[in-house]
């Protein structure tokens, strides 16, 4: 944007920035053994870290995939419970290259909260928990919830020819 704005001194500067900080997440954050990033005193993978990293163009899209394919086959705690998280989950599938493992993904995890009886999406949903909460009662949960729309969005701009 900002070289479309003619601000090129501003462009590269982001553009330093990025190559800095993407020095840095393979330096610091990137376990080449485990082939995941990883995070905290303890590392832990976690999908949230992977689908971050993945949007974010740290790899290609090759590499993307081979690491979001590791990902499904390690299945790592905790799991993705959130419309939200499960959203950008396959964002990064769709931009890797993995358009049916991203279709596969929205039938699983939308389909599940389908069979579970909702009508409208909701704010959280854990399939293998359908009465999660994180606010200590399903009661306080939003049953309408703004990403509602994922499963549109995705069918209306990935899925339909």
């Amino acid at each position: 944007m900002a070289e479309i704005l003619g601000k090129t001194d501003l462009a590269k500067e982001w553009a330093d920035t990025i190559e800095r900080l993407t020095a840095a997440s393979l330096t610091h954050l990137w376990d080449a053994e485990q082939g995941f990033f990883v995070s905290g005193a303890q590392p832990q993978v976690s999908w949230a870290s992977q689908v971050w990293f993945v949007l974010a163009g740290v790899f290609d899209k090759d590499d993307n995939a081979r690491l979001l394919k590791r990902l499904q086959k390690a299945d790592p705690s905790p799991e993705m419970v959130t419309p939200y998280m499960n959203h950008y989950y396959i964002q990064a599938l769709l931009d890797s290259g993995l358009k049916d493992d991203a279709l596969a993904h929205l039938k699983h995890y939308w389909g599940a909260m389908l069979d579970a009886g909702a009508d409208t999406f909701w704010e959280i949903f854990d399939p293998e928990d359908p009465t999660a909460s994180p606010y200590g009662s399903q009661l306080i949960n939003s049953y309408c919830h703004a990403w509602s729309g994922t499963p549109f969005y995705f069918i209306r701009n990935y899925f339909c020819d």
